[in-house]
């Protein structure tokens, strides 16, 4: 991995008009606007130093207010221009004054990324190519990727001749410059009207290496291009992560004859009470803690206190299902879920099936994602002698890229 830090500048200003109704960059993929896809992949590699999104007269708050909430503290906004080129610049002047503040100049990456937002989705390894690029000494990078098909020259529906496909490539985004050469020859050739940036070091004379693209990497104009882009989302947005619980309880000293406890949120009979400020239901705890850390939001501990009068003798079932509800706020969901109980006593096996009905209703997933095993501790230690019980839980979540 190279050294070198780049700042990402994202184009979602444009009107869209040949994919028609709302502007693409606006459309929502799994609930999150186009233009936050390409930004979070960037904010989320390594050497970015972070950014600004261009924006439409009058939606700077908008998107202030969206990269908040995602926490991009070092990205901000700039107001685009009537063209391509208009809108480039106004970003690049954005960064060149942040990187003039004594306060943010530290900030600033050696390069900039330039992409547009209708590309959603940016392969990781193709950044690193980039960057190993400009590191190597070339001050202008594009991805590009080789032409698969034959191309021909057509007019008015008429073929005029063969493309020669070994002498084209597909230019992608985003495209990698030195920052200082980059603002230099927009300001230099403003008022002109170039299709991408590269255009502007190809007429200074300054040479554009190209290295690999990814198909994935593809920009959203028509219809089709949506339908696919709604497709790769459901793969391309989605992390897995795991997450684990552990919880252990004691039985009460005194055996108490037609008592209950809670395991997996079934009742169950046994001649010891468990001791505990809420129902004492050690796999529903560990369970839930097991999501939470899945989504790094703290434990049971934090959110339902024992300290509070308010979850003593609390039913267990209201813990887990307010951790499926932070998982779910986040466009997650859970994939697999495994609950080891540990205790001589009582035994788990008659009451399975209804613990994963229980868990499958309180979680809201399918049975055929939910396992729950039982085992003793062989008579050692103080399971052993049956003074308490514990619940180890693992659970599998897909949760978007980015979003905790």
């Amino acid at each position: 991995m190279t050294n070198a830090s780049f700042h990402g500048l994202v184009l979602a200003a444009g009107k869209g008009a040949r994919l028609g109704g709302t502007p693409k960059q606006y459309r929502q993929l799994h609930g999150r606007d186009i233009w936050l896809y390409p930004v979070l992949t960037l904010a989320e590699h390594g050497n970015c130093q972070g950014g600004v999104i261009i924006c439409p007269d009058g939606e700077n708050e908008y998107h202030l207010a969206k990269l908040a909430e995602y926490q991009l503290n070092n990205w901000i906004v700039a107001t685009g221009g009537n063209e391509r080129q208009d809108s480039v610049r106004a970003g690049l002047e954005a960064l060149h004054l942040a990187k003039q503040n004594p306060t943010t100049g530290a900030l600033i990456g050696d390069c900039v990324l330039i992409h547009d937002a209708a590309r959603p989705f940016i392969e990781a390894a193709m950044l690193d190519r980039l960057i190993s690029a400009y590191q190597d000494g070339y001050q202008a990078v594009i991805p590009a990727l080789l032409a698969a098909d034959s191309l021909k020259a057509v007019h008015e529906n008429l073929v005029k001749g063969q493309v020669d496909r070994d002498q084209v490539m597909r230019v992608q985004t985003p495209q990698l410059f030195d920052f200082d050469l980059i603002y230099e020859l927009h300001q230099r050739y403003a008022g002109s009207r170039f299709t991408d940036d590269s255009a502007l070091a190809e007429e200074a004379g300054i040479p554009v290496y190209v290295v690999e693209g990814a198909p994935e990497s593809f920009k959203i104009t028509t219809e089709a291009d949506w339908i696919m882009a709604q497709r790769l989302s459901l793969h391309a947005i989605m992390e897995n992560r795991t997450g684990y619980g552990y919880d252990v309880h004691q039985f009460s000293e005194n055996a108490m004859p037609n008592s209950t406890i809670m395991l997996c949120g079934v009742a169950i009979p046994h001649d010891h009470q468990i001791i505990a400020h809420s129902d004492g239901d050690v796999a529903l705890h560990a369970l839930t803690d097991a999501i939470l850390g899945a989504i790094a939001d703290g434990d049971i501990g934090v959110h339902f206190p024992p300290s509070d009068e308010k979850w003593k003798n609390a039913s267990s079932d209201q813990f887990l299902a307010d951790a499926c509800q932070r998982l779910k706020a986040q466009q997650g969901r859970v994939i697999h879920c495994d609950v080891t109980i540990i205790a001589e006593a009582p035994k788990v096996a008659p009451h399975r099936e209804n613990m994963r009905q229980t868990l499958s209703h309180i979680m809201g997933i399918s049975i055929n994602r939910i396992s729950i095993k039982a085992t003793t501790s062989e008579t050692m230690g103080f399971i052993g002698r049956g003074e308490g019980i514990a619940a180890h839980a693992m659970v599998s979540v897909a949760i978007p890229a980015g979003l905790s």
